[in-house]
């Protein structure tokens, strides 16, 4: 039983940080518990101009006017180390806005200065790693809002490229932009997830893709890529639009190895499968546990309730005989393990 005790304990837990991770506009800022809509994003959705900044004016004005007169406008946004801020600038080169970066972003990237004695060395890993420009181009996909941003970090021989493409379904109204910018959280990813048509991004590094996400049609997948193309995917496909109820699966090179079934972002029902495809582990909130061995038979089984072990645990041989019995109660045992012949 030692098994499902341990996969028990950890597998009642959120699914939220897996739908945060793999959220292109969504983002948390540096020390704060929360999220928030990416700059990039909230220009898109028309948010920026709501907002009425005044910093932010002149970009938003240089938006407008060639959304308005080509159906497409361009500007790339870059971290200036020196100045400790970011500045973003039109497709010809001029200034159109500069945010003075937070103390404590600037405090931890120069952190490698204390301890390296080749300065010189470090500044120009931080130069290659955070100044690299993102180009960011706003356009119209079939009448639809559409945001395409790509950038680059690292060294030039481990250069690593992102690429993300967000569509929307509609543009928003104004009372809908005033509602998004009142919202937080869970409450924000929610309905953010409501007006967006297709999310992906993509990460290359040295041209071969390492990485791919994805959010259409209430499914979400993310995929990592080793450098032997071997691959690791995960899967949610939600039920409705709260983003609390589905399921998600994990695959290792097309192979499924993980199946949950979650309610209200809180895991109700585990499954393991062996190599060979055969269910390996079932481990419901409420109901039987059960471990198989990999030709398919029962190893274990225990009941469950609310997540703790209530009755009483077999374990099986491989002929489907009971070899043990143990008795527990709110996750104890209360009658030790009786062998049987």
């Amino acid at each position: 039983m030692k098994k499902i005790f341990i996969v028990l304990t950890f597998v009642f837990i959120s699914l939220l940080g897996f739908a945060d991770n793999t959220n292109v506009g969504v983002r948390i800022p540096l020390g704060e518990q929360k999220v928030e809509l990416d700059p990039s994003l909230k220009m898109l959705m028309g948010l920026t101009k709501v907002e009425n900044d005044p910093k932010y004016k002149k970009l938003v004005d240089y938006v407008e006017e060639n959304l308005a007169k080509k159906g497409i406008v361009k500007y790339s946004g870059a971290i200036n180390l020196k100045k400790g801020a970011m500045e973003i600038f039109s497709e010809n080169g001029v200034l159109l806005s500069e945010e003075k970066l937070p103390d404590e972003f600037m405090t931890m990237i120069s952190f490698p200065l204390n301890f390296e004695d080749d300065k010189e060395k470090v500044k120009k890993m931080l130069k290659e790693a955070y100044e690299n420009p993102a180009y960011v181009t706003i356009s119209k996909n079939n009448g639809k809002p559409k945001i395409y941003m790509e950038r680059t970090m690292g060294p030039a021989k481990e250069k690593i490229k992102i690429i993300d493409e967000v569509i929307l379904k509609r543009e928003l109204t104004e009372a809908e932009k005033k509602e998004l910018l009142s919202l937080e959280n869970d409450k924000l990813i929610e309905k953010y997830k409501s007006y967006i048509e297709s999310e992906i991004s993509k990460g290359y590094q040295n041209n071969k893709l390492i990485m791919t996400k994805e959010f259409k049609n209430l499914t979400e997948t993310a995929v990592m890529y080793d450098k032997d193309n071997s691959s690791v995917k995960m899967e949610i496909k939600y039920k409705d639009n709260s983003l609390k109820n589905g399921t998600a699966k994990s695959y290792t090179n097309n192979k499924l190895v993980q199946e949950i079934v979650f309610e209200n972002s809180t895991a109700t029902l585990l499954r393991e499968y062996h190599d060979n495809g055969n269910l390996a582990t079932e481990l419901p909130a409420n109901g039987e546990a059960k471990i198989y061995y990999e030709n398919g038979k029962i190893k274990e089984s225990v009941p469950v309730k609310n997540g703790k072990r209530e009755g009483i645990a077999r374990e099986y041989d491989e002929t489907g005989k009971v070899i043990k019995e143990t008795l527990y109660r709110n996750d104890k045992e209360i009658k030790k393990a009786k062998k049987l012949k």
